[in-house]
């Protein structure tokens, strides 16, 4: 993609984007977002990070942030008590 292009998509100037390629500053995270979103990809990719999480995991993970911190416990204890039987 052309530079001209992503700043466009990133909602940027083509000067800011320059100064990020070139070292000169350096993007705040939000700003960074905007631009992995621009390039279709996510931070974790920019970063080269490859998460092992499957959908199903993912999907657990966000059901467990909607718990309280006492559900989110019975669920972990409940989990090992599974895991202690195989």
């Amino acid at each position: 993609m052309q530079a001209n292009v992503l700043a466009k998509k990133a909602f940027i100037s083509q000067s800011y984007l320059s100064d990020i390629e070139n070292g000169r500053t350096t993007p705040s995270l939000d700003k960074l977002t905007t631009i992995c979103d621009a390039l279709g990809i996510t931070l974790a990719e920019f970063f080269g990070y490859e998460s092992e999480l499957t959908p199903d995991l993912m999907r657990l993970l966000e059901n467990m942030k909607k718990l309280t911190e006492e559900e989110r416990s019975h669920l972990a204890d409940f989990i090992e008590e599974i895991l202690k039987r195989n």
